[in-house]
C-alpha cells in the first residue's frame, strides 16, 4: 500500500466520521433534551414570547428553552414566559388557552392588579390570575356582583327661626287697669305706639311715663 491509497482511505474515513456527527447532531436537535421538570431544547428558531401574542393553537415541532412542565386538571402542559402548550403526539405541540388551577412562579409584566368583589387579581386580555403562596394561579374571569343601590335619606332642613317685631305690652294706668302698648322693632332699637325710639328694649316703668295715665 502506497502513500497515495493510505491518504485515499483517511479522507473517506475522515468524510464518513463527519456524517455521522452531523447526522447524531441533526437527531440531537430535532428531538431536544428534557431534565427534570425544566427542559431544555437546542434550536435557533424564533421563540415565541407572551408579548408576541400568537393565537392558540398554533403548532410547532420545538419547545422554548427552559420551560417547565406543569399539570393543571390531570394533564400535563408545558409552559414558558405566559404561554401553555400541549403535545399532541408526532413531535408536535400546540400553543393552547392557560388552563384553569394551574400554577406558575412568575407571569409576564402585561398583567396588571385589579380589584374585582374585593379580590385582587392579575388581568390581561380576558386571563385572570390570583396571588397564592404557591404562586400565580390561573382561574376563570370573575363574574361582576352587582352591589345592592344605597338609599341616602336626607333630614329636612330645619325651619328658619322666627323672628318677633312686634311686642304687645300691659302698661298700669290711673284707672287701676292696664293699657296695651304695642313696641315694634325699628333698626337697631324699638319704636311705641307714638314714634317715640327707644334703643333698648323698653321697660314698664318708662312706658307708665306716657301710657299709665
Amino acid at each position: 500500500m502506497n502513500a497515495t491509497d493510505v491518504r485515499r482511505i483517511g479522507t473517506g474515513f475522515l468524510m464518513l466520521t463527519l456524517c455521522v456527527v452531523c447526522g447524531l447532531s441533526y437527531a440531537d436537535w430535532g428531538i431536544g433534551v428534557s431534565v427534570g421538570d425544566r427542559g431544555y431544547h437546542h434550536d435557533d428558531r424564533h421563540f415565541y414570547h407572551y408579548y408576541d401574542h400568537p393565537h392558540y393553537g398554533y403548532h410547532m415541532h420545538f419547545l422554548p428553552d427552559g420551560y417547565y412542565t406543569i399539570w393543571a386538571g390531570g394533564t400535563r402542559y408545558y409552559y414558558y414566559d405566559g404561554l401553555y402548550y400541549r403535545y399532541v403526539g408526532d413531535g408536535d405541540y400546540v400553543i393552547v388557552a392557560p388552563p384553569a388551577g394551574a400554577m406558575v412562579t412568575a407571569i409576564p409584566s402585561d398583567f396588571q392588579p385589579v380589584v374585582i368583589n374585593g379580590v385582587t387579581y392579575y388581568a390581561n386580555n380576558g386571563i385572570y390570575y390570583v396571588y397564592t403562596r404557591h404562586g400565580y394561579q390561573v382561574v376563570s374571569q370573575p363574574v361582576v356582583v352587582a352591589q345592592p343601590a344605597v338609599t341616602v335619606v336626607v333630614a329636612p332642613a330645619a325651619p328658619a327661626p322666627v323672628v318677633q317685631d312686634t311686642f304687645t305690652i300691659n302698661v298700669p294706668n290711673s284707672s287701676g287697669g292696664f293699657t296695651a302698648v304695642i313696641i315694634k322693632k325699628s333698626g337697631n332699637g324699638f319704636a311705641g305706639p307714638q314714634g317715640e325710639f327707644y334703643a333698648e328694649f323698653p321697660k314698664v316703668s318708662q312706658l307708665k311715663v306716657m301710657y299709665g295715665k
